[in-house]
Formats: structure tokens, C-alpha cells, sequence
């Protein structure tokens, strides 16, 4: 953070920022930080906003003049053009400050034509101005988008800082294991469900529609339980249960995302799958996830997905 509180002191700005990194590594977190640093008039030569002045209290809120974040209108949704025209007019404005900033997340969001307005704005910047995009998938976002912005990427922790981390967190419900296992090695997950009984609840509930899909001999009890759910967290669960499946046949043995799973009955879907299926499987399950914004009738979307499985070498 010290980097783009030091750019914008010295009014060195790029036109935009890319801060790239896995979902729940903490880029939200980051950027939002480094927001409240640059509203604060308090901080001074310190990294760390006073979180008392007008200016923190106007970020926190929502409020600040001269600070704006874009995000979908719901989440999974996708960020719609309007959006982005409110981007230009608010970057037209005058900044009293050192500068006008806009956070855009998750950047990857965006339609085409947001993308393409956007663009314009980073071919011409206003002066004074900077746009934050963050991402999990850049690669999902325009290549002209992507050279016009500075990059910043946000590594993945190591591991035995974010189980220690998360260690005084944990209680009688989940484990720290468990916890990073179900939620993908992200740590900010992680600690939702230590800490969330919403999101543990999600957790067990996703657990046990995937635990129907390796058991069922029938398709329409799991789409049945399927239509119950949150396809933005299911599918990356999914994902990485196929993942597993196929590690296990190239090596005989599970990873921890596995291992969270009845032996016997992911042992048998991955042998009566095989690796070429399951390699399928996974780049369908890429299609549909990147499919979700759009507006296909949920249950149907459903019955394609679970359908599917029963489908083998289609």
C-alpha cells in the first residue's frame, strides 16, 4: 500500500491499477484500505488512516466527494454500461484533494460495451485521475484494458501464516482445516466460515448436494437440491471436487478438498467418470460459471448442469 499512497503524494498517478489475485486473498480489503489512507487527513506520513477525520468517516460511508465504487448491482450480476457513464461524469468533476479515485470490483464484471467505455477513459484520462480495477480473472478482461493499467498482483499467503492466522478463530464447529479446504484456500473465506454461522450453514449445505451428486442414481434428486442453492458458490466447489477426483486417479491419493468427501462414493464417481470426462466436466463447469450473470431460468440452468453428469462422453 505504501507504493499508491507515495504515487498519489507525489500526484504520480497511472491512469488505472490492476490488483490481481485469487478470490478472498484480500484485494478488496487492500484497496479499500489504501482509499481510507488517501481520504484521511490525519494520517500524515503514516500508512494507517485515523479512522475519526471527515474524510475516513465519508470513505466508510460511502460518502467521500471524490472517491467512487462500482460493484454490480447484486452479487454475480454483471456492470452494466450505465454504471460506467456515471464513472465519467463523476471523473469530470474538479478534486480539491490529490486526487479523484474510482474502484471498480470485480473488474472481470463488466459487459462488453462497460469495458469499451472504459477504455476511453484510460486512453484520456482526466487529470488528477485513477481508476482501480480489481480482479480475480484478468484474463477475462479486455488485452486493451489490461495494457493500460499498472499491475499489482496479491500472492497467495503461505499457508502456515494463514492457518495461524485463523487459529484463534476456530471453536466447536468447523476446523481451521476444514474451513480452508471449503473455501478454496481463500483466507478471507475461511475466516467467514469460522466466524459466520450463515456462511458455515452455506458451506454444509453446498457439501451435501455435492456429496448427492457423487451418491445419486438418479439425476432429479440433485437437481431438486441444486435449485436450492447459490450457483456462485456451488460451482467453484464443484470445480475443485472435480479437481480431486482427478488428482486421485493420476496419483491414488486426495487432496484436503477430497478428503472432506465420503471415500467410497468420490473413489467410484472419479473410476466410472475417468480423467478425460472429468477433464470435460471441469471446462463445462467454467462455461456455466462464467454463464451465471446471464439470464437463463434458474431451474432449467439446474437440470443442464445436473443433466450433464448423466451424460457421459456427450
Amino acid at each position: 500500500m505504501a507504493r499508491l499512497v507515495a504515487l498519489v503524494q507525489a500526484r504520480e498517478l497511472p491512469s488505472g491499477m490492476l490488483v490481481v489475485g485469487p478470490h478472498g486473498v484480500g484485494k478488496g480489503l487492500l484497496i479499500r484500505a489504501f482509499l481510507q489512507r488517501v481520504a484521511c487527513t490525519e494520517a500524515q506520513t503514516g500508512m494507517v488512516p485515523c479512522g475519526n477525520c471527515n474524510g475516513c468517516r465519508g470513505m466508510l460511508a460511502g460518502s467521500h466527494p471524490e472517491i467512487l465504487e462500482v460493484v454490480p448491482e447484486e452479487p454475480g450480476k454483471e456492470i452494466l454500461i450505465e454504471r460506467i457513464r456515471a464513472v465519467i461524469e463523476f471523473l469530470s468533476l474538479s478534486h480539491s484533494g490529490p486526487a479523484r479515485l474510482v474502484f471498480i470490483e470485480p473488474a472481470e464484471a463488466m459487459t462488453i460495451n462497460a469495458a469499451n467505455a472504459l477504455l476511453k477513459i484510460l486512453e484520456e484520462p482526466p487529470q488528477g485521475a485513477m481508476i482501480v480495477l480489481a480482479a480475480a480473472r484478468p484474463a477475462s478482461l479486455p488485452p486493451t484494458i489490461r495494457s493500460r493499467c499498472q499491475r499489482l498482483r496479491i500472492p497467495v499467503p503461505d499457508p502456515d501464516q494463514v492457518h495461524g492466522w485463523l487459529l484463534p478463530l476456530a471453536g466447536e464447529g468447523i476446523a481451521v482445516s476444514e474451513a480452508l479446504a471449503a473455501s478454496l484456500n481463500r483466507p478471507l473465506g475461511a475466516r467467514a466460515l469460522l466466524e459466520d454461522p450463515a456462511a458455515a450453514e452455506n458451506w454444509h449445505q453446498d457439501r451435501e448436494t455435492l456429496e448427492l451428486l457423487l451418491r445419486s442414481a438418479s439425476p432429479f434428486p440433485v437437481v431438486e437440491h441444486l435449485a436450492r442453492r447459490d450457483l456462485a458458490s456451488w460451482l467453484p466447489r464443484l470445480q475443485r471436487l472435480l479437481a480431486s477426483a482427478q488428482q486421485f486417479l493420476a496419483t491414488g491419493a486426495w487432496d484436503d478438498f477430497g478428503r472432506l468427501f465420503p471415500r467410497d462414493a468420490l473413489e467410484r464417481f472419479s473410476l466410472q467418470r475417468g480423467a478425460r470426462e472429468l477433464a470435460r466436466l471441469f471446462q463445462e463447469s467454467l462455461q456455466w460459471q462464467r454463464e451465471l450473470p446471464s439470464s437463463l431460468n434458474p431451474q432449467l440452468r439446474c437440470e443442464s448442469i445436473v443433466l450433464r453428469f448423466w451424460r457421459h462422453g456427450d
